[in-house]
């Protein structure tokens, strides 16, 4: 079956080839044909025979070359036998008229044998050998029988037979080894290609981004996940293949870093052009003389997810001391405190109890909140409708009752926004910021404001949320601690609020951080990352619960 298959499919080069080799032959031999020194050349010959003959056969190669053309060089195995057939009986003609074995016109009959052996099966192959063979083997034979013929051309005509069966088993046999490698080869580039394919697309998924570079710093190769984490560069479009790594200038001071010690921990890389915290490293590929660098970039809130668990569960052990340490006794503080202020006390005396009323009630939220945060467990992210989250959100801060008349202003044109986050803590997140950002504008204007606005970071579609206020902003001194926890500018704040919505942030693969323009303009901004991109584990929550 492969054999007809690939005799059926003749190599369109090899056809063309033997088409050109045909009329430049047929037209060579009718001009020879028609030289008046031809009888030089061909002994006993008879010219009319071999001139018509010729003709006849270039007639033949002519109308070929339209017809293999009309059937784009790929015609089936009857043309081709029909082809060679004509080639074999022609030649015959012209060796019989031309003085048979005793001339030179036999030798293109192996030509013809060996053309059969590429192009057709191996019994045809064969039969093309036979009847190139038979006729000058059966004429001479005759003439030695029953005619004056002698010996030499019969011997030299058989000689002749087996020299074509002989080409036409080598050509066959060739044909099917050169079939067979290329049948491997044809193989091993499709799978090298699949291979290549799966190669590429594992590559581009993968959530660690990977350029690989030369000695000149041209990207050879990156992914996508790469391009997306550095963000766009100072040409405002995103990196790609063949573009210079000097567009980042930043990533080449970390690479001579790496170089001088290669063994050292770089430090968390942020991006002019991107949010997203990264970590880098390198790697060298050795290949004979030429040395390729490979660039690792990680989302650092990655790790930063995994620190904060063990982080947590050092703290819950450490709080669930102070808890009993520290709140049994201060609860009986607060107890006898108040015991004393049902008392009949002076004023002093009662000024006295209400000090240790107000600071024994801070020191229990203090510890409130250090269990909270301790307790805190690991987030059941799933895609959230981010505007849904605001108003419920919302409702809450109006529900407490710690401001007068409230202004919330919330975007409505981004109701279909959502992203990967744990619902219960991105509420606790802008609850929180809510609060911060009513609080400061109160203080400053003596209304409660604040509003929410929806964006989005184009160069990577992640969603985006920024909190204003009217408030005072921050100052520069301030700008890079207000994160930090226990810092605080309020005299009964405890500074754990800011940072603990940046620590349920980052376990949720999100961003907060604070836009700073001066110390009286700015806003909190909150990055999401890509829906798209759930974690494994609760990606597979997410199936079991809509399979339930």
């Amino acid at each position: 079956m492969q054999e007809a298959s690939r005799r059926n499919r003749a190599p369109s080069r090899l056809l063309k080839l033997y088409s050109s080799y045909r009329l430049f032959l047929s037209a060579l031999l009718l001009w020879l044909g028609h030289l008046d020194s031809s009888a030089i050349y061909f002994d006993d010959s008879d010219s009319g025979l071999f001139s018509t003959t010729a003709a006849a056969y270039l007639i033949a190669s002519l109308l070929n070359l339209p017809l293999f053309q009309l059937l784009r060089w790929r015609p089936n195995e009857t043309l081709l036998f029909a082809m060679l057939l004509v080639d074999v009986v022609a030649i015959n003609l012209m060796l019989y008229s031309s003085g048979g074995m005793a001339g030179s016109m036999g030798y293109l009959l192996m030509v013809t044998v060996a053309a059969s052996g590429t192009f057709l099966k191996t019994r045809l192959a064969l039969s093309i050998a036979a009847i190139a063979s038979f006729i000058p083997v059966s004429i001479a034979m005759s003439e030695f029988l029953f005619s004056d013929g002698g010996q030499t051309e019969a011997v030299r005509s058989g000689v002749f037979g087996i020299l074509l069966f002989a080409t036409a088993a080598i050509f066959i046999y060739l044909t099917k080894r050169l079939t067979l490698v290329q049948a491997l080869a044809e193989s091993e580039s499709r799978a090298a290609t699949r291979l290549q394919h799966i190669n590429d697309l594992v590559f581009n998924k993968m959530l660690t981004g990977i350029i690989v570079f030369d000695s000149d710093f041209c990207i050879e190769q990156l992914n996508e996940r790469a391009s997306l984490l550095l963000g766009p560069s100072d040409s405002q479009k995103l990196l790609a293949r063949h573009d210079s790594l000097d567009q980042v200038s930043e990533l080449l001071t970390y690479y001579h870093d790496w170089k001088a010690n290669p063994q050292r921990q770089l430090p968390t890389f942020l991006c002019k052009n991107s949010d997203i915290p990264l970590q880098i490293s390198f790697s060298e590929i050795h290949s004979n003389s030429v040395v390729d660098t490979i660039l690792f970039i990680e989302d650092a809130r990655t790790l930063s997810q995994h620190a904060q668990q063990l982080k947590n569960s050092s703290l819950g052990a450490l709080t669930s001391s102070i808890a009993h340490e520290i709140r049994n006794p201060l609860g009986a503080i607060s107890h006898a405190a108040q015991l004393l202020q049902e008392s009949q006390l002076d004023q002093a005396d009662q000024q006295l109890v209400d000090v240790v009323l107000r600071h024994s009630s801070r020191m229990d939220n203090l510890v409130q909140d250090i269990l909270q945060l301790s307790r805190q467990q690991a987030p059941q992210i799933s895609v959230t409708n981010i505007f849904a989250n605001c108003m419920l959100s919302k409702t809450q801060v109006q529900e407490s009752n710690l401001f007068n008349n409230p202004q919330i202003e919330i975007d409505a044109s981004a109701q279909s926004v959502n992203a990967p986050f744990d619902s219960s803590q991105l509420q606790q997140v802008l609850v929180n910021l809510i609060s911060n950002a009513l609080r400061h504008s109160e203080k400053k204007t003596g209304q409660p404001w604040v509003a929410i606005r929806f964006d989005y970071q184009t160069d990577m579609n992640l969603a985006m949320l920024k909190i204003y206020d009217r408030g005072e902003g921050v100052s520069d001194a301030n700008k890079n601690k207000i994160f930090e926890p226990f810092f605080t500018t309020e005299k009964q704040g405890l500074g754990l609020g800011l940072y603990i919505a940046r620590e349920l942030c980052e376990i949720n693969f999100a961003t907060l951080s604070y836009v700073y323009k001066s110390s009286s303009e700015g806003y909190f901004k909150i990055v999401f990352s890509d829906p798209a991109k759930l974690l494994p584990r609760n990606a597979e929550n997410e199936q079991d619960r809509s399979d339930r």
